[in-house]
């Protein structure tokens, strides 16, 4: 995949996605690294600032990851942040998953809007097949969110993951374009 393009903004009714920059990462590792948004990612190591820089520059930066930040319309102040990742030219697919401030977007539907957003981005944008995502079977609102937008459950793990010292069921999602829900 291309990098995306500095000045590529997706415009929703309540947000807007602009691309990650590394003016972002006080916000982003505040928030990625805050313990609500931990126990509910695969990846539970504390990401240090070099970390995140070396993922902009490598990951980011290079296409191999399309990130986005999530932007209050109505003060630009940041709420997140949605990514598309593990791109798969060949089957022409990819992994999407998002991480949200919480405390400023509980019960607004900021995440089924982003949702909405990158669904349309993967898929009319990008030209992708399929878009799927894993979400750990106790985060009911991020299984609601993904059977709200439309995606499928393809699959539901249990006992597939070890996490900080006990078992973690994971559901796996999975949409094609003509998948999605209102």
């Amino acid at each position: 995949m291309r990098p995306v393009d500095k000045d590529f903004i997706i415009e929703g009714t309540q947000v807007y996605l602009r691309p990650i920059t590394h003016g972002d990462t006080a916000f982003v590792l505040r928030l990625r690294n805050a313990p609500e948004v931990v126990e509910n990612f695969l990846y539970r190591k504390t990401i240090t600032q070099q970390e995140h820089q070396d993922w902009l520059e490598h990951k980011v930066f290079t296409g191999q990851v399309h990130q986005f930040v999530i932007c209050d319309k109505a003060d630009d102040t940041p709420l997140g942040s949605v990514y598309l990742q593990n791109f798969d030219e060949v089957s022409n697919k990819a992994e999407w998953g998002l991480f949200l401030d919480g405390d400023r977007t509980c019960g607004r539907g900021i995440g089924t809007e982003v949702g909405r957003l990158i669904w349309d981005y993967a898929f009319d944008t990008l030209g992708l097949h399929k878009l799927h995502s894993r979400v750990l079977a106790r985060n009911k609102p991020c299984v609601r969110m993904n059977e709200k937008l439309g995606f499928p459950q393809e699959a539901y793990l249990r006992d597939e993951l070890m996490l900080d010292g006990k078992y973690e069921d994971l559901i796996l999602y999975g949409a094609l374009k003509g998948d999605r829900g209102q």
